[in-house]
């Protein structure tokens, strides 16, 4: 550009202003509005600059930690080989001599300790990783060592310091985030525990330390997710409570090797590991609102067969604490059916709840009320618990209540007598001789209230179908009891003092006719029931028995009325059935 182009002032321009001042303030303006002027076609004729790609403005990607070098690896091993070294040093000096064998072993426990700490202060995970290896190759065989091997460490303060010890490393891979160092640290442990509890033939404290390090390994789980760590311990747990419980409750005493144990501290420690792990259970599920697991419905299991089942045999064996023991086993049922009420609404994800606490409940009840109570009066009790359940089951709408409400009066059943005197009504030859105890009219009458209930306020049919079997259960004895009541009324209306045979059995077929027509019937006024199911399989039972019995003690009257029952019920039966279709 030449500098005519550039310039825009012409000297005509300012000729006609009035003074210079004005003149050389238009001349700027005029520059000005030039440069604007040149600006503007610039940057109009430049090229666009292409725009940065959205991938360029993102955050780059964090980078994955970068596996150790092989020359760090090898040199973490190198190390662990000089601590080791400097353990085996300590040995040497005690085998020696120049170090007493106490000190040694309390020099040993401090240097593993030691590296322990050191492995929680690491800066790199491997790091501590390998010094808490080198603590534990240390600390457990040190701890076998001086307990079995040279008696320094008795069996108490053995399992307090193994406890002590695994309790350190665990706190380190918790701090660390070091799951491979607990498994071994606990693996350490256990084997460390069986072996001293074998070689010394001390259970006691290691059943207890045992029990703890479950317990602890529980809770340690629910916090880090190391739910695989849960079961060997439980599993050491209730082995160790079971081989107290069966030498405590060892016939004549324990062996004479294990004479120390007290048959209280064994119920203690057989009764704390179902109330520590059920506890435990109950108090997370509430805390969390979360359904019950694999784990835990297992581990119950186990711990009401060997916990409650071991401290019963104990107390049975010693013949001490029975009435205490079951007055804490029924609390026990009382606080799970408490337990259950928050999970009472029936919902898909709390269901499985429910169920675990009150069959908790059910089995505690009926463990511990046979204990505490006479059984005539735990009969009686059943009988209501079941007349409870049946009709919590039916409001609630719940077919585990109603489940149980059978298994109540099952044992009612049974623990008043009624089962055994209606078979012996039945099958017995000289039939039941004695009256039905007054416990029995009790389980017989909350058979019958209970049946009732259920008809009188039937539940919806996906329950009732999946109930069947339970109500028929009640159904068959509630038949049962009454069919033996009126055996024994005929045969104590026709023949006085005990009756002849030939009485018995047309007793026993007219009762067994009447009961198969009622049965018929029922099945077509109650298809709720399905009672019909019953009929053949109880026209056959009458039938054998009418062959097997009638005909062989029978005289020629009683004969006369045991066909015209036996042919009724053959016409009736049927007929009912056929118009039930």
């Amino acid at each position: 550009m030449s500098r005519t182009e550039a310039s825009p002032l012409e000297p005509t321009a300012a000729e006609g202003l009035s003074s210079p001042l004005e003149a050389r303030l238009a001349a700027l303006a005029e520059q000005v509005q030039y440069l604007e002027v040149r600006v503007s076609a610039l940057e109009s004729s430049a090229p666009e600059r292409p725009g940065v790609p959205a991938a360029l403005t993102l955050e780059p990607a964090p980078v994955p930690p970068a596996l150790p070098s092989p020359v760090h690896f090898v040199g973490l091993i190198g190390r662990v080989c000089l601590i080791l070294g400097g353990a085996t040093f300590i040995r040497a000096l005690v085998d020696a001599g120049t170090l007493h064998r106490g000190w040694g072993v309390a020099l040993g426990l401090g240097y593993a300790l030691t590296w322990a700490l050191l492995a929680d202060r690491g800066q790199r995970s491997l790091d501590s990783a390998f010094h808490a290896l080198a603590s534990i190759l240390i600390a457990y065989p040190l701890i076998v060592e001086s307990t079995t091997r040279f008696g320094i460490l008795a069996p108490g303060p053995a399992a307090l310091l193994l406890l002590a010890i695994t309790g350190l490393h665990g706190a380190v891979a918790w701090r660390r985030d070091l799951q491979p160092i607990i498994w071994i640290a606990t693996f350490a442990s256990l084997g460390a525990g069986f072996a001293m509890m074998a070689i010394r033939q001390a259970v006691e404290p290691f059943a207890a330390a045992f029990l703890l390090l479950g317990v602890a390994a529980l809770w340690l789980t629910y916090g880090r997710r190391w739910h695989g760590l849960r079961w060997p311990t439980a599993l050491a747990a209730d082995l160790g409570v079971l081989i107290l419980a069966l030498l405590a409750a060892w016939p004549g005493g324990p062996p004479e090797a294990y004479r120390g144990i007290s048959p209280t501290r064994a119920m203690f420690l057989a009764l704390a590991l179902a109330a520590l792990y059920i506890g435990s259970f109950a108090g997370r599920m509430l805390q969390r609102r979360r359904v019950v697991n694999v784990f835990e419905s297992v581990q119950t299991a186990v711990v009401l067969l060997v916990g409650f089942g071991g401290a019963v045999r104990i107390a049975l064996a010693s013949g001490s604490g029975a009435a205490l023991l079951g007055g804490g086993v029924s609390l026990a049922g009382v606080g799970c059916y408490a337990a259950a009420a928050p999970f009472a609404e029936d919902q898909e994800e709390t269901r499985a709840n429910f169920n675990f606490f009150t069959f908790l409940a059910l089995i505690f009840l009926l463990l511990g009320g046979p204990i505490v109570l006479p059984l005539p009066l735990f009969a009686a009790f059943s009988g209501a618990l079941g007349l409870a359940a049946m009709l919590a089951g039916l409001r609630l709408r719940r077919a585990v209540l109603i489940l149980q409400s059978a298994i109540y009066l099952v044992a009612s059943s049974a623990a008043s007598g009624l089962a055994l005197w209606s078979f012996r009504a039945f099958l017995d030859p000289a039939g039941a001789s004695a009256r039905l105890p007054l416990a029995g009219f009790a389980s017989l009458a909350a058979l019958a209230a209970t049946l009732a209930l259920f008809l009188l306020r039937r539940p919806p049919d996906p329950i009732a179908a999946r109930m069947r079997a339970p109500v028929l259960v009640l159904g068959a004895l509630t038949a049962a009891g009454s069919g033996a009541l009126a055996i024994w009324g005929c045969c104590g209306a026709l023949a006085r003092g005990a009756p002849d045979p030939g009485t018995l059995a047309v007793a026993r077929t007219g009762v067994l006719s009447a009961l198969a027509i009622a049965l018929a019937w029922l099945g077509r006024r109650l298809p709720i029931l399905e009672l019909r199911w019953l009929v053949y399989p109880m026209l056959v039972l009458t039938a054998l028995k009418f062959l097997f019995e009638d005909l062989a003690v029978g005289r020629p009257l009683t004969l006369f009325l045991a066909f015209m029952f036996f042919g009724t019920t053959l016409i009736l039966a049927p007929r009912l059935l056929k118009v039930n279709r």
